[in-house]
């Protein structure tokens, strides 16, 4: 629908989408087919949605003019069936670094991260191990987190002034969950600005798994311990399992605010190509891209992919394993029309 002249105008979209029997590469099913990894048809997704665009001319004159656009995303996902012998089917590319990775569960999103993570009561505190302080890990992988935004918002802006042009689009993600396995990483070998209070005597904040854990009084954990002095508390001592679970180190809700690109044009008139006859249009621009970043993640950069853009499925974005930050560059080109 436009408005007003065409000052104004917008477009929305609703889409439901209900994938059933989807093709699944590499699943495992019984080995009495005489196959390890199989290609079969399983499992039923829905995706739901609501998009929004928005088209914005404040400023229409001969020498001057200014548009905005606005792309505003929403989703919802769900894996709606997996056979009831498959308790999880997960991207097996995620699967980099400790044990989270992109598992799919009959009623959670297609966009999870299943991971290890503490043993909980049932009112959902961590149960702490009466005997050294120290949480209890669930050793077994069930949804900790969630990849998908709660919406994303693109703003393109393209000023033109005479013959120079000026265009910008900032992205906005809201929500989403990121596993940052860099800062595992580094927290396993003592490198993380985790550790650095090592030496601090401290309370895990729990419940003691005493018996009582899910009555209507639980003995709240009192044990103080020193991390340099607990073993395995940052998962390097002998113990073969660390008391900071992969859950610990997935960051949820992350947002970011950024200058995606921005580009400086300028197009010769036709006045001043009138000396070259064969020249039809010239023109030269300027783009810089990934200028500004604002966000609460810990990490290099939230815009994270662990794997490639080959990666199966809903892909590896929002595992975060050596990742550096998108780097900034400088475009500079030349147009001509002959």
């Amino acid at each position: 629908m436009r408005l007003f002249k065409s000052k104004l105008g917008f477009d929305f979209t609703f889409y439901n989408t209900l994938n059933e029997k989807q093709i699944a590469e590499n699943f495992r099913a019984s080995y009495g087919t005489g196959f390890v990894l199989n290609t079969i048809n399983v499992g039923s997704t829905r995706n739901k949605g609501v998009e929004v665009s928005l088209d914005f001319n404040p400023v229409t004159r001969k020498d001057f003019s200014w548009n905005m656009r606005f792309n505003f995303n929403k989703m919802w996902n769900e894996v709606v069936s997996l056979p009831a012998n498959v308790p999880e089917f997960y991207i097996s590319d995620t699967w980099t670094f400790g044990n989270a990775r992109g598992g799919l569960i009959t009623g959670g999103p297609t966009t999870a991260i299943t991971a290890f993570g503490y043993t909980r009561n049932n009112a959902g505190s961590i149960l702490i191990d009466p005997a050294n302080g120290q949480p209890i890990v669930d050793q077994s992988f069930k949804v900790r987190g969630d990849r998908n935004p709660d919406f994303t918002l693109g703003w393109v802006n393209t000023l033109r002034y005479r013959n120079w042009g000026l265009s910008f689009l900032w992205d906005l993600k809201v929500g989403g969950d990121i596993f940052n396995a860099t800062d595992m990483y580094l927290t396993q070998r003592g490198i993380s600005s985790r550790t650095d209070d090592r030496l601090t005597p401290r309370v895990i904040e729990g419940v003691l798994k005493d018996g009582k854990e899910n009555s209507s009084s639980p003995t709240k954990n009192t044990i103080v311990i020193i991390p340099a002095y607990s073993d395995g508390y940052y998962g390097t001592g002998a113990s073969t399992t660390t008391f900071l679970p992969e859950e610990e180190f997935i960051e949820h809700n992350v947002n970011w605010f950024r200058l995606r690109d921005i580009t400086l044009s300028y197009n010769f008139s036709q006045n001043m190509l009138r000396k070259w006859n064969f020249v039809k249009s010239l023109g030269f621009f300027v783009t810089a891209n990934d200028l500004v970043l604002f966000t609460n993640y810990s990490g290099a950069d939230p815009a994270v992919n662990g794997t490639t853009a080959g990666t199966r499925g809903v892909g590896g974005w929002g595992f975060d394993y050596g990742n550096i930050g998108t780097p900034i560059s400088v475009n500079v080109g030349l147009r001509v029309g002959f």
